[in-house]
């Protein structure tokens, strides 16, 4: 995110702290490797420096950081204590942290949450002998990093719109192919898709998924130049895009639909079956949030298991490969909370204006199917802001 007034907002940090009973908050960074410290401090340029940055719960900021990169640190509330070598900077560190008892670091218990756990260990052992306990900065992050501003979901909607809009035009350029008989490839599609981004002016990373049958099953399929498949009459295919405008608070929208390339009677019922089990695992998960949102905390890993029920349920479990969300910002892969308890355990709180996908997929070695969609937790409660959703699988021909 680049909501840097309110990232760096030191008086509302201060009043979270002391409601979750936090001494402090202790950003440690090498090498720009922590993200979170990175971005919090809008810290640019060559970063190769060790650094230190502590919000107390109470009192002024302080950082300690290597006398070669002072500048780098100017213009940030507080003290800032340039040190020359490591042996001045762990003393300056201990001195730093007399008195304090429990802080928030990137740090994450047993891994679960590698998104947090920046800090290297050293590090963390570096700390802990200050005899301070060391408790994750993960709901920090999502609260002060990952909520979008209202600028910020504005261009959302209108990049929500507008992969909409050039996913119609895709499955019409593949349907125009067929329809003439011509050769059209997944690698040619996703061209095409990377054309439309420029002509809605809109900027993206890497390219879009177009998958058929066995690539389809693929959650992270690439088309290559030469070496992807040619769209022909009976594939199923899927179709995976994402971008943001090009603005300075641009926001991504990511989505996933599916088509057949022939009518709507020669639809196979296995698919019909299981893209209809898809959906209602993606209606459920939405369902949950409105259910529950407002009544409670909620959290991404029970999300996450909601909808993972309905596939498990169905008899397809081992097919579901990935976790039903991602946290979106203005990097396709955000740093809020993400709707997993499958590849991480996702315990952090789902908050006003945190954006994320729901995305439950059944893949197979021979034909895959998944629903994205894009869910803000806004002011008004839930909302999904990739409208119209895909019910059924689009009959091109």
């Amino acid at each position: 995110m680049r909501n840097r007034k309110a990232n760096m907002d030191i008086a509302k940090i201060q009043e979270y702290l002391v409601e979750h009973k936090l001494d402090g908050w202790l950003m440690a960074d090498f090498h720009a490797r922590n993200n979170v410290a990175v971005e919090m401090l809008k810290l640019s340029g060559m970063i190769t420096r060790r650094s230190f940055y502590f919000i107390p719960a109470m009192g002024e900021p302080t950082g300690l950081v290597n006398a070669l990169e002072k500048s780098k640190f100017e213009g940030l509330p507080g003290k800032i204590i340039p040190c020359l070598g490591y042996r001045k900077l762990e003393q300056e560190l201990e001195s730093l942290l007399e008195g304090y008892s429990r802080i928030a670091m990137e740090y994450s218990s047993k891994g679960r949450l590698p998104y947090i756990g920046l800090v290297d260990y050293g590090t963390i052992e570096l700390v802990k002998d200050c005899e301070v306990e060391i408790v994750s900065s993960a709901d920090l992050v999502a609260n002060f990093l990952a909520r979008l501003t209202p600028e910020q979901m504005a261009t959302h909607r209108i990049a929500a719109n507008n992969v909409l809009e050039i996913k119609d035009n895709a499955f019409k350029f593949i349907e125009e192919k067929l329809q003439g008989k011509k050769k059209v490839t997944e690698y040619e599609v996703a061209q095409f898709i990377l054309g439309q981004f420029e002509e809605y002016d809109m900027d993206t990373i890497e390219t879009p998924i177009v998958g058929i049958n066995g690539h389809a099953g693929d959650p992270h399929y690439e088309p290559a130049e030469g070496k992807s498949a040619t769209i022909k009459k009976g594939d199923l295919i899927l179709i995976d895009l994402w971008g943001k405008l090009k603005h300075p608070d641009g926001v991504y929208a990511d989505i996933t639909w599916v088509a057949y390339a022939g009518s709507a009677d020669e639809i196979p019922v296995q698919y019909r079956s299981l893209f209809s089990i898809v959906i209602e695992a993606r209606d459920t998960a939405v369902a949950y949030l409105r259910e529950h949102i407002d009544n409670r905390p909620v959290y991404g890993a029970e999300v996450d298991d909601a909808c993972r029920k309905v596939i498990v349920d169905a008899g397809y479990g081992e097919n579901f490969l990935s976790r039903t969300g991602h946290s979106i910002g203005s990097d396709i892969h955000g740093s809020g909370p993400n709707i997993d308890n499958l590849e991480t355990e996702d315990t952090r709180r789902l908050q006003k204006g945190h954006l994320f996908s729901i995305e439950p997929g059944i893949y197979m070695d021979e034909v895959g199917f998944r629903s994205e969609i894009n869910v803000l937790i806004g002011h008004d409660g839930v909302e999904v802001t990739t409208v119209p959703m895909q019910t059924e699988i689009i009959a091109l021909l």
